[in-house]
């Protein structure tokens, strides 16, 4: 073996990572109760720790503009927002969702979960996206954004990515994302916004949020 493929290969603490990252994955899509046990633990837990913390993102309200020149707008959404919320979610497409049911009730419990940022997406003030920080034991978040069809082209992703990551830096909250490693349309956009790859397992790559490295 030459030196190159042995420095190239990953550590044994990086490889158990990437096993227990692997597992947890597929607890969670399986609704294994063992991943159930943990998201209610980390429920308790985000209620006592991230009390202030979700204060402070309800008050995220910044407008922007799109690539075409509509006037949009990124704030947190609050229980008030729950009908056009739950019309939103119904309307995604893809492969990949919210970590959460896309009906009624999924949208009212991803608006108040104590683990949950959720923050809207809207273009001419209706709701257009998602975007869902998602607040993780001791102290991290996992960004994650959806957004309908009709609007992929506008700029949206990057934009709505930056003000978050702003918000999460200015509160030391180390903020990650995990890509499946044939999304490349979700890594690229990831990438512009600021998220680098740390490592890829077999399924997913592993992002963490860089500053300085936000495309403009």
């Amino acid at each position: 073996m030459n030196q190159a493929s042995s420095q190239n290969r990953p550590s044994l603490y990086q490889q158990l990572q990437d096993w227990a990252e692997e597992w947890i994955y597929q607890l969670n899509e399986k609704g294994s109760f063992i991943f159930k046990g943990y998201d209610f633990s980390n429920e308790i837990f985000a209620r006592i720790r991230f009390r202030g913390l979700r204060k402070r993102a309800s008050q995220l309200n910044v407008p922007f503009v799109t690539r075409t020149g509509l006037d949009a707008r990124i704030r947190f959404l609050a229980p008030a927002d729950e009908s056009s919320f739950a019309e939103m979610l119904s309307g995604l497409q893809g492969r990949y969702g919210p970590p959460h049911p896309v009906d009624a009730i999924g949208a009212s419990s991803a608006l108040t979960r104590f683990s949950y940022l959720p923050f809207g997406i809207f273009v001419e003030e209706k709701l257009a996206g998602y975007l869902l920080l998602r607040l993780f034991y001791p102290s991290r978040a996992v960004t994650g954004i959806w957004t309908l069809p009709d609007t992929h082209n506008l700029g949206l992703g990057q934009e709505a990515l930056k003000q978050t990551a702003a918000f999460s830096h200015s509160e030391r909250l180390p903020d990650y994302a995990t890509i499946p490693i044939d999304n490349h349309n979700s890594l690229r956009m990831a990438n512009s916004a600021g998220w680098q790859v740390i490592r890829t397992n077999r399924r997913f790559h592993v992002l963490l949020w860089q500053e300085g490295t936000a495309k403009p």
